[in-house]
């Protein structure tokens, strides 16, 4: 199987797609939930399919899935073409980690060089790019955090290279999300008098709707909602009664057409002088419906206010946050 030049926001077959583009690097200091998976005993899951290029007979694609470390219980393919090794999903998940365990019987079998991808319609968009992985025992398991708010419908590794074997083979593949991080902003109920001086919510425009970003609630109809003439540079903002360092935060969404596009997360500790960025997400196109994007920051500084500053939306009328949600 043929690819096309490698690269993130590349996809493998057919044409450019463009990806998301925020500031990497950021250490991932969230919480994860468990393999979005579930233990397979054939091809066929609860949620999607388990699949691959070629695989071996008796080592086939759903034994990467069965979370067995028996010698005999992973997936094998010759070594001497690309090979593609996946997991299509029934409903669009996103993923920020994913976990490789090389075979438990010959470690020369356990991959070298692949990249990891998204699937979207029937192209596939490269998130990751792994080289020169090499040093690997029997079944040892590499964690790869990655920069992903995208919800994909299926997601493989494309493997050009292993560790000497005629094979290419792993034990187990496991994709996980961001879960369980609870949001420090409690639920309001009304709008804040002075969010300057008082903890509470505040907005550039349409203050008195403010609040309903962070109501909890993830009705349509309780959503901050832009002026329609003044959505670009938009802003967002929660006080805290005192300073706390944040470690991620979410967006939730009504519809794709109102949703953000991109932004930055600034701090301030008197609600008048905000700090150097602490997130920035230049391009974030592929929202579904209600959609909640959670993003790690790399923060160590604790701020008494956050906000949200919204460069550009989707569409040509307001931004619409139906929730901000900050986490330490």
């Amino acid at each position: 199987m043929g690819l096309l030049n490698f690269k993130n926001g590349m996809v493998l077959a057919g044409a450019l797609f463009l990806g998301t583009v925020f500031q990497s690097g950021t250490v991932h200091a969230l919480q994860y939930g468990g393999d979005i998976v579930p233990t397979l005993s054939s091809s066929a899951g609860s949620n999607g399919t388990a699949k691959a290029s070629v695989e071996e007979s008796g080592y086939e694609a759903w034994k990467a899935f069965d979370n067995n470390g028996n010698a005999n219980s992973y997936w094998r393919a010759p070594a001497d073409s690309t090979s593609k090794l996946s997991y299509e999903l029934n409903q669009k998940q996103v993923v920020n980690k994913y976990t490789v365990q090389a075979d438990t019987y010959d470690a020369a079998d356990a991959p070298k060089k692949w990249q990891f991808a998204g699937k979207i319609g029937n192209n596939w968009l490269v998130i990751d790019e792994q080289a020169g992985q090499s040093g690997w025992a029997p079944g040892e398991k590499r964690t790869f955090e990655v920069d992903n708010d995208v919800a994909y419908s299926g997601y493989a590794l494309f493997i050009t290279g292993n560790n000497g074997s005629k094979w290419v083979g792993i034990n187990d593949l496991e994709l996980t999300s961001f879960e369980g991080n609870t949001n420090v902003i409690p639920a309001m109920g009304a709008p804040t008098l002075d969010a300057v001086n008082t903890p509470g919510a505040a907005a550039s425009v349409n203050v008195e709707s403010a609040w309903k970003a962070f109501d909890h609630s993830v009705s349509q109809d309780s959503a901050w909602t832009s002026d329609s003439q003044r959505y670009v540079d938009a802003s967002l903002s929660y006080t805290f009664s005192s300073p706390k360092v944040i470690k991620g935060y979410a967006i939730a969404v009504t519809a794709k057409s109102t949703a953000p596009v991109s932004w930055m997360l600034v701090g301030s500790n008197d609600g008048k002088e905000w700090d150097e960025v602490i997130h920035e997400v230049k391009s974030s196109m592929r929202w579904e419906p209600g959609q909640k994007k959670i993003y790690a920051v790399d923060n160590t500084t604790a701020y008494k206010a956050y906000k949200l500053i919204i460069n550009r939306n989707s569409g040509p009328t307001q931004v619409v946050v139906n929730e901000f949600e900050l986490y330490q």
